[in-house]
């Protein structure tokens, strides 16, 4: 089972799992910019309803220094909805990148310089006709 947390201000915060409610609140919330018929405080009290929500209010509280709107830092504010997304994130981007390297270290590299090799080889016999 897949753990997920963020650090904010040297503190880690553990995140609920993954469920269906948690995606569609977090990609409602990544949308916000697209949203254009909500003011630019209503799209912040979105952003900061899904950190109360996915941290709980007393940590939202402790990690953003407040828990009313008007006096939290909004870069840190969207930082934090950025960290928990790439939490969420991680497993998957993790599972890809050990798919990769795995492909990349079954190539067998003796076989690609002999292959590259006999390109150059036909390349300069090519050139010399």
């Amino acid at each position: 089972m897949n753990v997920y947390a963020i650090i904010v201000n040297d503190k880690s915060y553990e995140l609920p799992k993954k469920t269906l409610k948690v995606t569609e609140k977090l990609d409602d919330v990544l949308k916000v910019d697209s949203q254009e018929h909500l003011s630019v405080k209503q799209k912040f009290e979105k952003l900061h309803n899904l950190v109360k929500e996915v941290l709980g209010e007393e940590n939202a509280e402790e990690a953003l220094g407040s828990s009313k709107l008007a006096e939290i830092d909004l870069s840190e504010l969207s930082l934090i909805v950025l960290k928990i997304n790439d939490a969420y994130e991680k497993p998957l981007t993790d599972y890809k990148q050990e798919a990769m390297e795995e492909k990349m270290a079954s190539i067998p590299m003796d076989k690609i310089i002999s292959m590259t090799k006999a390109v150059q080889s036909a390349s300069l016999v090519q050139g010399l006709k």
